[in-house]
């Protein structure tokens, strides 16, 4: 799990609009109730949304929220604390309450936050969208993990002492890295096929974002 992106990503595009909802009010801020199933919800969300940014299985990356901090190597650490439902909710409330607070003060409606918040959303369908297509051109048989196993077990002895079911769960994880390698170029090639594209011949895009060189000033004028 690397490139961990802030929980606030994920968050960002919960609305604060609420639907019918009959489950406990946990608290309100404001007029803004919090209920068990909001939380929920949320919370879900989030775990989808790192599952599958970062492709991995939402069921490894459970088990990984409910062991020790002290058992997770050090960069994972802070992820591990901020999965803690306890830990995540007090991160829920406080974003509620700070866009309560930014609505109020017609933050969110300046033209410049509406721009960052429409690239974050841009980028995140984005990544959220082609993560999909790649799992599901995603095959791995029972076989496949198996001699994974094996191979990762005569190269690390840390690996042989696992047991038969985490040795499998963790060589199909090599197995689908290694099949997102190899799918991810083809998956945005895909993407780019299903796209009419039409160049304006009249506009020299290529000195358009050429780097602009430094004007340097006459060796007489320089001090």
């Amino acid at each position: 799990m690397t490139k961990i992106l802030p929980l606030f990503v994920f968050l960002a595009s919960l609305f604060l609009v609420q639907c019918s909802d009959s489950s406990p009010v946990i608290e309100t801020l404001d007029n803004h109730k919090i209920t068990v199933k909001d939380f929920e919800a949320a919370y879900d969300t989030a775990l989808d949304s790192i599952s599958r940014l970062q492709n991995i299985e939402k069921k490894t990356l459970l088990e990984f929220i409910e062991k020790d901090i002290n058992e997770v190597p050090q960069n994972f650490q802070d992820l591990n604390y901020q999965l803690q439902k306890k830990n995540f909710y007090q991160t829920y409330r406080q974003m509620i309450m700070t866009r309560l607070v930014a609505e109020k003060n017609g933050y969110i409606s300046r033209p410049d936050v509406a721009e960052v918040i429409k690239q974050v959303e841009m980028q995140t369908i984005a990544q959220m969208y082609v993560s999909e297509q790649v799992e599901k051109k995603i095959q791995i048989t029972d076989e496949q993990a198996k001699a994974e196993c094996e191979r990762l077990r005569g190269m690390d002895r840390n690996i042989a002492n696992l047991t038969i079911d985490k040795c499998l769960t963790f060589a199909k994880a090599q197995i689908k890295q290694l099949q997102t390698r190899e799918q991810l170029p083809l998956v945005v090639e895909r993407i780019k096929e299903e796209v009419t594209i039409k160049r304006n011949d009249k506009f020299d895009l290529d000195a358009y974002l050429a780097p602009k060189k430094k004007v340097e000033e006459p060796a007489n004028q320089q001090k």
